[in-house]
């Protein structure tokens, strides 16, 4: 009888092992084909367009290591996420578009063939489109930063599909200055004008950027480079210039005024800038003539017509005041009376610009004391009295 047991209980353990060998195995199978049966289901819905549904199956199917890895649960993850991100009830729409654009990446990745290189091309193509149509959706409706993620995303994309949407980065850019990104914004523009988009004129936005920022070095520095890249673009010319000019540097600015005119020399802008530098660098006879020539250009232009006179009248206003210094009569008299020449030349002038412009308060004061040194007591009289007129 021992001999028995003995025998039956060597040759029952080696079947218990196979019993829960098989059970396991039974158990796996059964646990793989729920979640197949999930990827499946998520399909079904997919097709039916009940997205919420098919979203649910998915995002457990993505999380559990029987079909985490199938590129089969990717795809459709992609599809259904695309789908509604396509709904006018998606909230969230760039969380929505960044997920499909992800499953269809990491599909992609797992279709090691490419058996399905045209269905996840198509995805990515259609993601691309709804960032990009968003963005401009978001934009339209003001919201900016909204705009801009969706912009990005948009650009993004393309170039994981080996593209570049220089629109996309342009827009970007756009979104973002407007969303006062300004940072993100010069970021975007450079990449734009890097690719050559827009031209010189992606130079004077980002110069543009760095002003509303209070960076004038940084202003400087892009649009040199602009005019490295673009040296006959007349606007770089004049954006370099306005810095020069409001920095005191006349002498640089001299020279960028001589070529925008070489270029435009009808410009009478330039023309009146030209005359300002040579006046505050103390070259009388220059600036006179560059203010004739704004003047040949335009006679009705204010600027250039009440510059001339303003000058005349105070080079004789110092005049006066060096002659004041003077202690011999003779001498006195003959400076005065060279000063008041000098008055008399700014009187056509400064006349013409209260002309031209009739309330200008400052061809007014100008005038009233011109008058006045020029001993014209009725005009001097006349002047004071629209000087002193109710101003409407």
């Amino acid at each position: 009888m021992a001999d028995f047991n003995e025998t039956y209980e060597y040759k029952m353990k080696p079947m218990k092992r196979i019993i829960y060998f098989f059970f396991v195995v039974a158990m796996g199978s059964t646990t793989a084909w729920a979640q197949n049966a999930k990827v499946v289901s998520a399909y079904n819905y997919l097709t039916s367009g009940e997205l919420d549904k098919a979203r649910e199956y998915i995002d457990e199917a993505i999380l559990h290591e029987k079909t985490m890895n199938n590129e089969k649960t990717w795809r459709y993850r992609g599809q259904i996420y695309q789908g509604l991100a396509m709904t006018d009830s998606t909230a969230d729409k760039k969380m929505l578009i960044e997920e499909a654009t992800k499953s269809f990446e990491k599909g992609m990745e797992l279709d090691a063939k490419g058996s399905w290189s045209e269905e996840y091309e198509s995805g990515m193509n259609n993601v691309q489109i709804l960032a990009l149509n968003a963005g401009i959706e978001a934009y339209n409706d003001q919201d900016y930063a909204s705009s801009r993620d969706l912009f990005l995303l948009s650009a993004q994309t393309s170039e994981k599909m080996g593209r570049v949407d220089t629109m996309a980065i342009y827009n970007g850019g756009l979104a973002a200055e407007q969303a006062e990104d300004y940072d993100n914004a010069i970021r975007q523009y450079r990449r734009a004008a890097e690719l050559g988009y827009l031209g010189p004129q992606m130079y004077i936005y980002m110069g543009n950027l760095y002003t509303k920022q209070e960076k004038p070095e940084e202003y400087l520095k892009i649009i040199q480079e602009g005019r490295q890249k673009y040296p006959e673009n007349t606007d770089l010319i004049v954006y370099e210039l306005n810095y020069y000019l409001q920095n005191g540097k006349f002498a640089e600015a001299e020279n960028n005024l001589l070529l925008a005119i070489e270029k435009e020399p009808q410009n009478k802008q330039l023309h009146f800038s030209l005359g300002v530098v040579y006046d505050n660098l103390g070259d009388k006879e220059k600036a006179v003539k560059a203010y004739e020539d704004a003047i040949s250009v335009d006679p009705e232009y204010f600027d250039a017509v009440y510059n001339l006179g303003a000058m005349y009248f105070n080079q004789a206003v110092e005049m006066n005041n060096n002659a004041n210094e003077i202690k011999d009569n003779k001498k006195y008299d003959a400076a005065r009376a060279e000063a008041k020449e000098i008055f008399k030349k700014a009187k056509p002038h400064l006349e013409k610009a209260h002309e031209i412009d009739p309330k200008d308060m400052g061809a007014m004061q100008s005038l009233s004391s011109l008058y006045a040194l020029l001993n014209e007591t009725e005009k001097y009289q006349e002047m004071k009295a629209k000087l002193g007129a109710p101003k409407n």
